[in-house]
């Protein structure tokens, strides 16, 4: 037998409404802490990437115990740098390749707390891997200070510019075009560490300048791509 239920769709569309408050209400009472958030945003990220950066990291330090040659070792940490970054793209990129960005556009956190959570995990393994990486560097005795910075931190700030210039813009969202841009970037840098006379014939304190600003504008990239996420990945933004 079967019974015919009234319907009343006014009654039925308030009830969704105060479900809705109710459970908003209810995430608003217990927010995820900042550490909480990273742990579960750090589940989301594949682990392969950062091991194969640890790989990458360690096969240059024994390429670099092997080597007798300084010209060498300054081409190989140059070639390095730019390998390292671009070992993080295709987690970074992930979700604008695959489409998920509506998804991400109706959680509950905002687009931006999600990609700051995720630039703040790579950011604090991939110093913990570098740190670590500077480290055996030093023990080996072939470089100093001065020569590590200009080969491996310097063409490492030009990578991630270029990386982060491509992955926060509307249209030249390519993971290929970053990386083909990494490739230009490392031939380029390689030119200017095996020309001897081009190296020698940059003063420090330019070495200095483009050091900082290379920092400096990395800082701004990320900065400005963080403020301005939803207009730059949508034409209008339809979330709040």
């Amino acid at each position: 037998m079967r019974l015919n239920i009234p319907c009343d769709e006014e009654k039925i569309a308030k009830t969704i409404c105060l479900s809705k408050a109710a459970f908003y209400r209810s995430e608003a009472a217990t927010p995820l802490s900042r550490f909480d958030f990273l742990i579960q945003q750090s589940r989301y990220i594949g682990k392969r990437w950062w091991l194969l950066q640890g790989l990458l990291l360690a096969l240059v330090l024994l390429l670099l115990h092997a080597s007798k040659t300084p010209m060498y070792l300054q081409k190989c940490l140059g070639v390095t740098a730019p390998l390292f970054v671009v070992l993080a793209l295709p987690e970074l990129w992930k979700n604008r390749s695959s489409g998920a960005m509506e998804v991400e556009c109706a959680a509950y956190y905002s687009l931006r707390q999600i990609y700051a959570a995720r630039l703040t995990l790579f950011m604090g393994v991939d110093f913990l891997l570098i740190s670590l990486f500077l480290l055996g560097v030093s023990c080996l005795g072939r470089l100093t200070v001065w020569e590590i910075l200009i080969s491996f931190v310097l063409p490492f700030n030009v990578s991630c510019c270029i990386c982060f210039s491509c992955l926060y813009r509307a249209k030249a969202s390519s993971q290929l075009l970053s990386v083909l841009l990494c490739m230009v970037w490392t031939f380029l840098w390689s030119q200017i560490v095996l020309t001897e006379g081009i190296y020698a014939a940059v003063s420090p304190l330019v070495w200095v300048g483009m050091l900082a600003l290379s920092s400096l504008f990395l800082f701004y990239s990320v900065a400005t791509g963080q403020q301005n996420i939803k207009q730059i990945w949508e034409e209008t933004p339809l979330w709040s």
